[in-house]
């Protein structure tokens, strides 16, 4: 009987570790889940190793690799107020914060990392990579590979052909305004959890049988935001038809090679190789500032061009957009464009993914920030305040004397 009840606890400690994957000391203080668990406590484990426990494709690193330059200071103390004030040092503490790079004018001003976090890390941007989504769509459209953005999508795929979307503009999808009813409340429910819950926990998954199944009818398509993931799932599918490459391969060849970037990152796929394209892009903290530095310069970074100014204007600039999707109209205290949020002042956006993975840019100065984070809440706008606090903060610290 003791034999059995011994063997009993070790088959329980082999089922209990293999719950969670290591590879070194620090895994065992921080552990990484061995699958995707939305509302684990080990956030920080797992949203630095999604690339291990989720189906992916690589985007390999450039094969000139281009370290952004330094110019050292220590910001730690710069203060934001927001009803009280808080000081770099203490959002870091606040806020579960993982890793924080500013840059500003192409040089990494300061850089911070938490919870054993390293330069070598890939962090998950969840929806902040819509917006390289939508960087993709900007460079194929700059290549002529996509001939207008008021085309529908059918003209470039017939992957989706029985869902809704296929007869949507590509413009329309950039700006979350289809006009087709989804829910996608700020808890991840309604239409988005089924979206999404089908695309990351079936063996079978699959992102065109997926649209395919959407079918509404639109209603007043391009005139209102709605914010809907299964959206920039659907410019993946136009980016894949219109190139003819897999969304890993062009970002690779038209975005990864060009900014200099230094390390592999991943995209997560489902069960066929498909790019989401809704979320799970996987990044070094320092790659991601490469893309905002080619941003705030307007496409161009280490003397190439990359992507056309006037695409990132079209996308970013607040000024530019239609009624409903100006400053406070799209959503309280925000603009939307083309797969990024916007702010007050023209110029100044940002790229946004649940749990508090942001991108800022401000093209005036052009400054940058990164931010990753392990917070247990999936979206929270006064955390949203403070990141966008703290980014006035730091452009006017290293502002010239």
């Amino acid at each position: 009987m003791k034999q059995l009840f011994g063997l009993l606890l070790a088959l329980f400690a082999s089922l209990s570790n293999a719950q969670f994957i290591e590879h070194e000391e620090r895994d065992k203080r921080y552990p990484i889940p061995a699958s995707f668990v939305r509302g684990t406590p080990h956030q920080v484990g797992m949203f630095t190793h999604m690339a291990q426990i989720t189906p992916t494709c690589k985007v390999a690193k450039s094969s000139a690799p281009v370290p952004l330059q330094r110019a050292p200071r220590d910001l730690s103390k710069t203060q934001y107020e927001l009803i009280f004030n808080y000081t770099l040092k203490e959002h870091l503490e606040k806020n579960n914060v993982m890793g924080l790079t500013f840059v500003r004018d192409g040089k990494v001003i300061d850089q911070h990392y938490q919870y054993e976090r390293r330069a070598d890390d890939l962090f998950a941007s969840f929806s902040a990579g819509k917006s390289i989504t939508s960087l993709l769509i900007g460079i194929a459209l700059d290549e002529g590979l996509i001939a207008s953005l008021d085309d529908p999508v059918s003209k470039y795929t017939d992957r989706i052909h029985e869902s809704s979307y296929s007869k949507i503009k590509i413009r329309s999808l950039l700006r979350m305004s289809s006009g087709i009813p989804y829910s996608e409340p700020h808890t991840g429910r309604g239409d988005a959890s089924v979206f999404d819950e089908s695309l990351r926990h079936k063996s079978t998954s699959s992102v065109p049988k997926t649209l395919n199944q959407w079918q509404r009818d639109s209603v007043d398509e391009g005139k209102k935001f709605n914010y809907a993931s299964i959206e920039t799932a659907v410019l993946a599918e136009v980016i894949r038809g219109a190139t003819g490459k897999s969304i890993c391969q062009y970002t690779q060849d038209k975005l990864w090679e060009p900014i200099g970037a230094e390390t592999d990152a991943f995209w997560e796929t489902d069960s066929e190789g498909n790019v989401l394209g809704h979320s799970g892009f996987n990044a070094t903290q320092s790659d991601y500032a490469k893309v905002a530095v080619m941003l705030a310069n307007m496409g161009e970074i280490n003397g190439r061009r990359v992507l056309s100014a006037e695409y990132i204007d079209q996308a970013t600039n607040v000024d530019r957009q239609p009624e409903g999707f100006k400053y406070d109209q799209a959503e309280k205290l925000s603009g939307y464009g083309y797969q990024f949020w916007l702010q007050k002042n023209a110029g100044r956006y940002y790229m946004n993914g649940s749990y508090g993975q942001y991108v800022f840019v401000d093209r005036d100065s052009k400054s940058a920030l990164v931010i990753h984070t392990a917070d247990p809440v999936r979206v929270n706008a006064m955390r949203s305040l403070r990141t966008r606090r703290l980014f006035d903060g730091l452009i006017k610290a290293t502002d010239p004397q």
